[in-house]
């Protein structure tokens, strides 16, 4: 049986990394997002035996690189605007993302969704419930705009905002539609509900090193989940270094585990996953 891996949720074309997430403590190549390590990285992932990498574009500043991953082989396009920018004018990001829609509509609308850890901790309760309500309302008109053109929705969750994920989704009837409930880190309840309304899980490293998380993956179907690495913004433990698409590999193979199943049994499960969901 061939056995062929997928990253179902990767950043290619990446805002430079943040000097507070580099330290001493971190071995081999810091990420920049050079077209030529953006090549490094397809390249090294598919040395690896990762056929596709579904790249996700969710920062307005950098849309301009939308088109420039269009270009690229074996890449499943997600472009969105992620809860980090719903501090600002939402008219005009939603602007600039159907400007880069019409281009080319792409596989799925991502990543989107709320969070309310994230920036929140020193915010009084009036700035909290705007910051909420902003966020909410960004999610809703992407959801919006992803049922307009007929893609599934790439989710954010698992932050504190269990509860208005599930109900902006219901609200907004985006289970027509589907999508892949990314980097999940919270209560089992909300998990329920979510795969009830036939939305896939989407597992990283964290998921699989860490006990709490790995109930998750325990409860969700084979047929409902999916690999991912978020790279490069996390970190590997040991060794210390950045996570990239090409250590899919190792989060596909643990997954498998953790599943009792085999390898490659599970591999082209979350590949004919994949494609039923982005269609490619």
């Amino acid at each position: 049986m061939i056995k062929l891996y997928i990253d179902c949720h990767a950043h290619l074309f990446f805002s430079p990394i943040p000097p507070e997430a580099i330290d001493e403590d971190i071995i081999g190549e810091i990420p920049t997002p050079t077209r030529k390590f953006i090549d490094k990285m397809i390249f090294n992932a598919k040395e690896k035996g990762v056929s596709h990498i579904v790249g996700v574009i969710s920062n307005p500043k950098d849309f301009h690189s939308y088109q420039k991953q269009l270009e690229l082989e074996d890449i499943i396009h997600i472009i969105g605007i992620s809860r980090n920018n719903a501090s600002e004018d939402n008219s005009n990001v939603i602007s600039l993302l159907q400007k880069e829609i019409e281009i080319k509509i792409p596989h799925g609308i991502g990543e989107i969704g709320l969070d309310y850890s994230y920036s929140f901790k020193n915010l009084n309760d009036f700035e909290k419930n705007t910051l909420k309500r902003k966020q909410q309302e960004l999610f809703r008109k992407q959801i919006q705009i992803a049922k307009d053109i007929d893609v599934p929705i790439v989710v954010h969750a698992g932050y504190g905002d269990d509860k208005d994920i599930v109900e902006i989704i219901k609200q907004e009837k985006a289970q027509d539609i589907g999508g892949q409930i990314h980097g999940y880190m919270s209560k089992t309840e909300a998990v329920s509900e979510l795969l009830d309304l036939g939305f896939y899980f989407s597992f990283g490293y964290l998921h699989i090193i860490e006990e709490e998380f790995k109930k998750i993956i325990e409860i969700t179907p084979l047929e409902q989940i999916l690999t991912e690495t978020d790279s490069p913004y996390h970190l590997m433990e040991s060794p210390k270094k950045f996570i990239l698409p090409k250590n899919v590999v190792l989060v596909t193979d643990e997954v498998a585990i953790i599943k009792e199943v085999k390898t490659e049994v599970f591999a082209n499960q979350v590949m004919r996953n994949a494609r039923g969901l982005f269609r490619f």
